[in-house]
C-alpha cells in the first residue's frame, strides 16, 4: 500500500515537472521576441531556468524523485524551447540543444538535490542548497552587468542578483540557522565565482 502511494505520488511529481517545464519551455521562445527589453533577458539566462528546476523539485516527494525531476525540468524546458522554436521558424541549434541537454544530466539532479537540501537537509546541508543556486543567479547576474551589460537591460541583472540573495535569505529563515546563513553565503560566493570564470571562457 505504501509503495503504490509513494509510485503514485512520484509519478504525479513527475508529471507536473514535465508538463510545466514544457510550457514554461514554449514561453520562453515567445519571450525572447515579446518580452520588453527591461526583462527580455529573463528569456535568455540560464538563471531563470535553474530557478524553474530548482522551484519545482522542492515539491518532491522524495530525493530521488528530487534528483529525477531537476534534470526532467531542464529537459522539459529544451523539449518546450525547441518545439515552439521550431513552429515559429527559428530552429533551435546544435549547440544549444547539446549544451542544454548534457545541462540536464548533469546540472538537473545537483539542482533538485540543491532543492530537497535546502527544504529537508541539515542546517549545513540547507545553506549548500540554498548558496548553490545562489552562486548561480548571482554569478550570471554579476556577469550581465560587467561583461554584457552594453547590450543588455541591467534591470534584469540586478533582479536575478536579488533574486539570488532571496533564495539564500529564504531557506535561512527555514532552518532559521546561523550555520545556514554562514555556509550558503560562503558556498554562493564560490559558485558565482566558479560560474564566472567558466562564463568568461565560454
Amino acid at each position: 500500500m505504501h509503495y503504490r502511494r509513494g509510485v503514485r505520488l512520484a509519478v504525479r511529481s513527475l508529471s507536473v515537472v514535465l508538463v510545466t517545464g514544457f510550457a514554461l519551455g514554449v514561453l520562453t521562445s515567445f519571450g525572447q521576441e515579446l518580452l520588453p527589453d527591461e526583462v527580455r533577458s529573463f528569456a535568455n539566462s540560464s538563471g531563470s531556468w535553474s530557478l524553474v528546476a530548482f522551484l519545482l523539485a522542492l515539491r518532491a516527494p522524495r530525493l530521488g524523485v528530487a534528483l529525477v525531476g531537476g534534470a526532467f525540468s531542464l529537459w522539459a524546458l529544451l523539449a518546450g524551447y525547441v518545439v515552439a522554436s521550431e513552429l515559429r521558424g527559428f530552429p533551435a541549434s546544435s549547440w544549444l540543444v547539446t549544451f542544454w541537454g548534457a545541462a540536464g544530466l548533469v546540472a538537473g539532479p545537483l539542482l533538485g538535490l540543491a532543492a530537497w537540501w535546502s527544504r529537508y537537509g541539515t542546517a549545513t546541508q540547507g545553506g549548500l542548497g540554498a548558496g548553490a543556486l545562489a552562486g548561480v543567479l548571482v554569478g550570471e547576474g554579476v556577469y550581465g552587468l560587467t561583461v554584457i551589460g552594453d547590450t543588455t537591460a541591467p534591470e534584469y541583472w540586478w533582479g536575478q542578483v536579488g533574486a539570488g540573495v532571496l533564495v539564500w535569505l529564504t531557506v535561512t529563515w527555514w532552518h532559521r540557522s546561523a550555520t545556514t546563513f554562514a555556509t550558503g553565503l560562503v558556498t554562493a560566493a564560490g559558485v558565482a565565482a566558479a560560474f564566472l570564470a567558466l562564463y568568461e571562457r565560454v
